[in-house]
């Protein structure tokens, strides 16, 4: 890892609130042909969590070779602990401080896809390059984006300039300055805000809420995918307890299938399978079923997954072949939506 804490840049279209479609100004030729662009979501919570997005050159992503170059970097591994501060060019001119995550996670040259809410709105895919707890989520108020930032082209090399990214590795003294401004505004601000209510903290959990949250949703996974199969004339067991890679057993005749369910509090696509699971899906590939289960709370929506296996690798997909799951293995599986 690299000595300093990582710093990104990401420059965005303007826009007030972040959280779905609204006027958005500037940002580039795609904001402005089309008024629109990804970034229009990345201040809004969703089961606790905020997604990043910035238009980057032939959607190439982030080189996280530029932070951390200790290691050769594959397609979609993640890197953790970045801090990432979103700036805009104001609609009276300049380039202000928006806002910005702290310890946030980012996938190396690769766009994660996340479904859109089609109550608010949203596009029917959203993508996004980087994901940060809620409550490590800051969007200033209007009045309170005064941080100016420096236009290469106009104030000198060492700073942003045209890309949308700024990696923060320029070697001028003015670009270190400007970091280290930068830095001590962030920790300056954040604890003026822990004794107010000045900057907009996205989210805030207790961990006793966790665990009862994600027992709520565990529970809602079960009944939802356990009265799926009974209306269809399974007879269902829950093997829960007994530690076989898999939650519920439907058995109708002679068929047998092995349902590992996977509950979720809003869309986004995102969970693990444990070592024992990830064995077992493997080993049973025939009669395993990944169920899964979006807004658990709400209007419970089920997807059932079936394991395909493409060369050496595993996906998960639908029988329509609507819904692709990748499976990113490391000692089990995390997984995460690509189309």
């Amino acid at each position: 890892m690299p000595a300093k804490k990582p710093l990104l840049m990401f420059r965005v279209g303007y826009m007030l609130q972040y959280d779905g479609i609204a006027e958005i100004k500037g940002g580039g030729s795609h904001i402005e042909k089309h008024g629109e662009g990804g970034e229009m979501w990345n201040f809004r919570p969703e089961s606790g969590r905020c997604y990043g997005y910035v238009m980057t050159r032939h959607f190439s992503g982030i080189d996280l070779s530029r932070i951390d170059g200790s290691k050769s970097w594959h397609e979609n591994e993640e890197l953790e602990g970045i801090d990432i501060v979103f700036f805009a060019k104001k609609p009276e001119g300049g380039q202000t401080v928006i806002g910005w995550y702290k310890n946030a996670t980012v996938f190396h040259k690769v766009y994660r896809k996340r479904r859109g809410m089609k109550t608010h709105g949203d596009w029917e895919k959203l993508d996004y390059l980087c994901e940060v707890d809620a409550e490590n989520a800051v969007l200033l108020d209007e009045s309170d984006r005064t941080f100016e930032v420096p236009y290469a082209p106009v104030h000198g090399k060492g700073y942003p300039g045209h890309s949308n990214v700024w990696y923060g590795d320029a070697k001028e003294p003015r670009s270190q300055d400007f970091l280290k401004d930068l830095s001590n505004y962030i920790d300056q601000y954040s604890k003026a805000a822990d004794k107010s209510s000045g900057a907009c903290k996205l989210g805030s959990r207790s961990s006793q809420y966790d665990q009862e949250l994600i027992s709520n949703i565990e529970k809602a996974a079960i009944r939802t995918t356990w009265d799926h199969y009974e209306s269809l004339g399974y007879k269902l067991t829950s093997v829960e307890k007994d530690n076989r890679g898999w939650d519920l057993e439907a058995l109708k005749g002679v068929e047998l299938l092995r349902l590992e369910v996977k509950g979720h509090l809003g869309n986004v696509v995102q969970f693990e399978l444990t070592p024992n699971e990830y064995m077992q899906m493997q080993g049973n590939a025939f009669s395993y079923r990944v169920c899964m289960v979006r807004t658990c709370l709400s209007t419970p929506e089920l997807t059932i997954l079936f394991p395909k296996k493409i060369g050496q690798d595993w996906m998960l997909e639908t029988s329509d072949l609507k819904v692709r799951v990748q499976l990113s293995e490391k000692i089990a599986a995390k997984a995460y939506e690509v189309i």
